[in-house]
């Protein structure tokens, strides 16, 4: 679902650094949203499901407030970085005295370009990265380690009743 979803944004992304100077809503820019927008639902539900699985009721908390915080610091970064390539390809092609509204549209185009471009990497990741379904442990691994010793928590907690 997250390397799909990935695939749709980027191509929608895509579509959006491909708007022309003097395009329209509807043929040039409302196509693209659709694309990424259907793209980034199933990314966004992925991810949270990715990161909740296998944790511990009492510890959700801390994995929803890490998924947060995560996805506002790379919005945050994100926007930093895209925006300084449009404003430079922007700032280049006004000093080279290239209408405005075409230096805007190029700028806007890079910057979009690059984004499309991180999120296929993105997908790619995703599609090498492990299993985090969260199994239990082999062996009876906590289980182990409550029998071998002090009789702390895990001895306290055991399924087999000690």
């Amino acid at each position: 679902m997250i390397v799909a979803g990935a695939l749709m944004a980027a191509g929608g992304l895509f579509w959006l650094s491909r708007i022309p100077v003097h395009g329209s809503y509807v043929s040039d820019v409302l196509p693209g949203m659709l694309v990424l927008s259907l793209g980034f639902g199933p990314v966004f539900v992925g991810v949270t499901t990715a990161a909740n699985a296998g944790v511990p009721a009492d510890k959700a908390g801390l994995a929803a407030a890490l998924l947060n915080a995560s996805q506002q610091l790379g919005g945050a970064l994100g926007l930093a970085i895209f925006s300084a390539l449009a404003t430079s390809r922007t700032h280049d092609l006004l000093a080279a005295h290239t209408p405005p509204a075409e230096a805007l549209t190029s700028g806007f185009q890079r910057a979009l370009m690059a984004g499309s471009i991180f999120i296929l990497a993105s997908a790619v990741i995703a599609l090498r990265a492990t299993n985090t379904r969260g199994e239990a442990p082999e062996g009876n691994e906590l289980r182990d380690r409550g029998a071998l010793g002090s009789g702390g928590p895990l001895a306290a907690s055991s399924p087999h009743g000690r």
